[in-house]
């Protein structure tokens, strides 16, 4: 199931179980899917510390009042010890590998199911006395099941069923109780097993409502991170080109040039710019001016040779490539790859019949050099924008490159240097 749909289904749950009155617990399949698998690992470690205290627990209890007692008979105490103690052990030492919610819920309800019987069949035909401690001790094993180690409400009341029917059977049977104690037994198991349920749906409604709102949350920070993704990608994108636009090409520039600085690599850069492109908008409009910048733009984007390569519009018809790790001969060739492409199929067709399209070509300028600390990338683009006005002057629809100009005075005006792109529109 898709995450929006799990994210739909979540808040219809979470809207559903926080209303009052009695909502069926569990999940639909899913969510109590996700539910499991989110918390059985925590679920199967607190079962079994907390149930290896109540072994503990019920053995000291079964020595005190075998010893304080006086019983005669070792029977109860064999029993107690030698069957319902290790079958419980037994139970709560495979809970250490986060069994199955089947096994692990119907395995501790049976057992104590049958510890809970066994102290029934131990306590009955003695005394009114025997009688009614065997009701304690059914009393505390249906808190045990129901809120200490919280059994999932169906497996939960299906135990405490199992226990009430026998205790009914019990005093029933009891010579030693009389009805209105017998009406008072009754009536002090089903107020225990009432309110225990009560607290064990409880629990496990507001288990699951965290679950859920967890859930929400993650999905919500996953759908969250995406959009920011996504929207930081759009910023980066020039919406009509789909090339890189200025802000990503300024980082991405930063970038290659301080990972050429620490390489000691060849870096270059290509200055691209469409001929007479004025003219086209002015003749042609310019929506066709923006199906011309389209396929310039794809036609760049195949001129490159590996990933590390990147183009961007710079802005109007000017686009920038730089190419990291390679020297000039490298670079001629991608620049003219690019011009030949442009040349050869830069103009979209017309959709005037019989029209003839003007010829789309490029001007581009190029400039190498080995970045270092004491150079400046501002110059690499200064000499690519020279070479660009080069092959303009020379009649466009060519290649040329320019050579870095040294610095004799780091602040002197004349060695200064700043980005400057041609706005040369033919």
């Amino acid at each position: 199931m898709p995450s929006t749909s799990i994210h739909e289904l979540a808040i219809e749950q979470i809207e559903r179980l926080s209303q009052r009155g009695f909502r069926r617990v569990t999940l639909p399949k899913p969510l109590e899917n996700a539910f499991e698998q989110s918390t059985r690992a925590q679920r199967s470690e607190r079962l079994w510390i907390e149930g290896l205290v109540a072994i503990g627990l019920f053995n000291i209890y079964v020595l005190v009042d075998h010893f304080l007692q006086g019983n005669t008979s070792w029977l109860p105490l064999q029993i107690r010890l030698c069957v319902a103690t290790p079958l419980a052990l037994l139970i709560n030492v495979s809970m250490r590998w986060s069994p199955s919610k089947f096994y692990r819920e119907t395995s501790i309800a049976v057992v104590t199911c049958i510890i809970g019987v066994t102290h029934l069949y131990l306590e009955s035909n003695k005394s009114s006395t025997a009688s009614a401690y065997a009701q304690v001790g059914l009393i505390v094993a249906v808190i045990f099941v129901n809120v200490v180690m919280r059994l999932q409400f169906a497996y939960a009341l299906s135990a405490s069923a199992i226990l009430l029917a026998s205790d009914l059977i019990f005093i029933q049977r009891d010579p030693f109780l009389n009805s209105p104690e017998k009406l008072l037994g009754v009536t002090l198991a089903i107020s225990a097993i009432f309110m225990t349920m009560i607290a064990n749906y409880s629990i496990g409604r507001d288990e699951r409502l965290g679950f859920l709102m967890r859930l929400r949350s993650e999905i919500q920070s996953k759908e969250l991170s995406f959009l920011n993704i996504e929207l930081q990608r759009i910023s980066c994108i020039d919406s009509l080109t789909g090339l890189a636009n200025r802000h990503a090409y300024e980082l991405q520039f930063a970038k290659l040039w301080r990972e050429s600085i620490e390489a000691g690599s060849c870096f270059s850069a290509i200055v691209i710019d469409i001929d007479h492109f004025k003219l086209t908008n002015d003749t042609r409009g310019h929506l066709y001016g923006d199906r011309v910048l389209v396929r310039v733009g794809s036609l760049l984007l195949q001129s490159l040779r590996c990933k590390d390569d990147f183009a961007a519009r710079f802005g109007g018809e000017e686009f920038v490539v730089l190419l990291p790790d390679t020297n000039q001969e490298g670079a001629m060739i991608v620049a003219e790859r690019i011009r030949k492409l442009v040349e050869v199929a830069g103009s979209p067709a017309l959709t005037e019949p019989g029209s003839h399209p003007r010829l789309s070509t490029v001007s581009c300028g190029g400039a190498s050099c080995t970045p270092s600390d004491a150079s400046c990338k501002e110059d690499l683009l200064d000499a690519a924008d020279k070479a660009l006005y080069q092959a303009k002057e020379q009649g466009r629809n060519r290649v040329c490159w320019g050579e870095l100009e040294s610095k004799h005075k780091e602040n002197s005006p004349a060695s200064k240097r700043s980005t400057v792109f041609s706005t040369n529109i033919g």
